[in-house]
């Protein structure tokens, strides 16, 4: 009897949706639910999504920022010494194209001739276009520098190699070459510049960067350029001063006012992903090779006063950090810098070592992307090493850092004469917190020529020495290498292994046009420094 009921049961649900089938559309729809997100709205978390997750603790403090040396871990030094973990180099790649999804919807939005109209409600359709375009050439071109040849995306061409987010067609893209991604970058962010119409909006709303003014989009656009054609010097001069001087003609940034900065919030959902790895955890802190340099003991260069803004006295512990509760020391000795690939860092207490300034560890820094005093020494290379442009990049990034008028202008006059040493050393300062941008100017110039490398002897500052335990305590260490065989940074990241099921046969391709194979000792086209 009660199967009976069961079964007549279930004949009666189905009649009454068969009967009803033609108004369950309307049933399931919820009318508080936009049935088109606004395109400011996919712009604002696509942009935060990118700079949340590629400055994060993993993919760039125990990566980038840890292998240019702005920062060193406080507890283990695999990372330093090159044992990176698997996780980065794969949230670095997938999260990039998902991502990359979201500024592609953007464009598609406003180019479908049935959501024009719904899309401009948020801005220029030309200027959403244009400002996704340059998103994805500043992703593309972080990721092809990490990796070499990846599956690649261009609104503007229809090179057959180009088949990334066409998920509808291939879900398994051809590894596009570097040197084509390259090309294309600077096509797509030439393109883009002179697409965009200043006199409207980019976005109304949404933009986290540039608060939709389109005059800044479009000296982005163009500073990124000088960026991109700057790293083709060595194997491409022509087309990198061709693309560079269209640039400066364009417009490229003037001043700091027209930095490129993603902005946080002060609660801690929405805050900087610097002050969201801080908490309730202590695992980074300036390394000894910046602080000496910054300290005048390392370069050619005397006391920088940028110390006092990029970092904390050793006295001062890393709650007073974040609370921003304590004075500023003008004394150099206050400040010593984490042993960088030490081994035995956990026997150091955070009292023998200098965390970094409240100005960057706060819930609402603003992560740049990019500033005018890189665009300054850019041009300074560009110009043979000129010495105005040079100077004009240390006064940009002091301006900027806060520093004081009196001592910006004893510093930019004491600076010793522009060459290609001191114009990048100064450059790699500038570049504190930026570090893939760092990073990749290491790998194509030998600079900053003060980095710890494997095989270098390290002497402990005496009070560090003295804060180990009495009877265990080490003078000097030795930079080991965490990898057989490298005696420099990496030059890439391995791609990540689960390629190897998800598009095997393109990553094996792409893999054996690497030098050395699928491995950090691979140089990638523009390396041949």
């Amino acid at each position: 009897m009660k199967n009976k009921f069961i079964i007549l049961l279930m004949l009666v649900i189905s009649a009454g949706f068969s009967s009803c089938d033609d108004g369950l559309e309307e049933v399931n729809l919820n009318p508080n639910d936009p049935e088109l997100v606004p395109t400011a709205n996919i712009f604002a978390s696509a942009t935060k999504s990118y700079i949340d997750f590629s400055r994060n603790a993993f993919n760039s403090g125990r990566l980038t920022q840890n292998w240019v040396e702005y920062w060193g871990q406080t507890a283990y030094a695999d990372e330093d010494r090159y044992l990176y973990r698997e996780s980065s180099a794969e949230s670095i790649y997938q999260n990039t194209y998902l991502v990359a999804t979201d500024f592609k919807s953007i464009i598609d939005l406003n180019t479908d001739e049935a959501t024009m109209a719904d899309a401009a409600a948020s801005g220029d359709n030309d200027n959403q276009i244009a400002a996704s375009r340059i998103m994805l050439s500043y992703m593309f071109y972080e990721l092809t520098n990490f990796f070499g040849d990846v599956p690649y995306y261009s609104y503007g061409s229809d090179n057959e190699n180009f088949q990334a987010l066409a998920v509808d067609e291939d879900l398994n893209p051809v590894f596009a070459p570097q040197e084509e991604i390259y090309a294309d970058i600077l096509n797509e962010l030439r393109e883009s510049a002179d697409m965009i119409n200043v006199n409207a909006a980019v976005f109304t709303s949404g933009d986290n960067i540039f608060g939709g003014d389109a005059a800044k989009w479009k000296k982005f656009a163009n500073s990124l350029i000088l960026r991109v054609a700057n790293n083709l010097r060595d194997v491409d001069p022509t087309t990198a001063t061709s693309a560079i001087n269209a640039a400066i003609q364009s417009g490229v940034m003037t001043s700091n006012a027209d930095n490129a900065v993603q902005s946080y919030e002060t609660v801690d959902l929405n805050a900087s992903p610097w002050w969201r790895a801080f908490i309730g955890r202590t695992d980074f802190a300036v390394t000894a090779p910046f602080i000496n340099l910054l300290k005048g003991e390392t370069g050619n260069f005397g006391l920088d006063p940028r110390l006092f803004e990029m970092a904390a006295p050793i006295s001062v512990g890393i709650e007073d950090v974040k609370d921003d509760n304590y004075t500023t020391s003008d004394d150099p000795a206050d400040y010593v810098g984490a042993p960088y690939a030490f081994r035995n860092m956990n026997a150091l207490p955070s009292t023998s070592y200098s965390f970094m300034s409240s100005k960057v560890l706060r819930p609402d820094y603003g992560e740049v992307l990019m500033e005018y005093s890189e665009v300054a020494f850019i041009l300074s290379e560009e110009n043979g090493f000129d010495q105005a442009n040079y100077e004009e990049g240390v006064r940009a990034s002091m301006e900027k850092w806060g520093v004081a008028d009196a001592d910006i202008t004893a510093f930019v006059s004491t600076l010793p004469a522009a060459s290609e040493e001191n114009v990048l050393n100064q450059k790699y300062v500038a570049l504190y917190m930026q570090p893939n941008t760092a990073y990749a100017m290491y790998r194509r110039t030998g600079y900053p020529n003060v980095l710890l490398v494997p095989g270098d002897t390290v002497d402990l500052p005496q009070n560090q020495v003295d804060a180990q335990a009495e009877g265990n305590r080490i003078e000097s260490y030795t930079f080991e290498s965490g990898v057989n065989g490298v005696t420099d940074l990496p030059f890439r990241l391995r791609y990540p292994q689960i390629l190897q099921t998800l598009n095997g046969e393109n990553r094996a391709a792409a893999a054996a046009d690497l030098g050395n194979g699928d491995t950090i000792l691979s140089k990638l086209f523009w390396d041949v420094n």
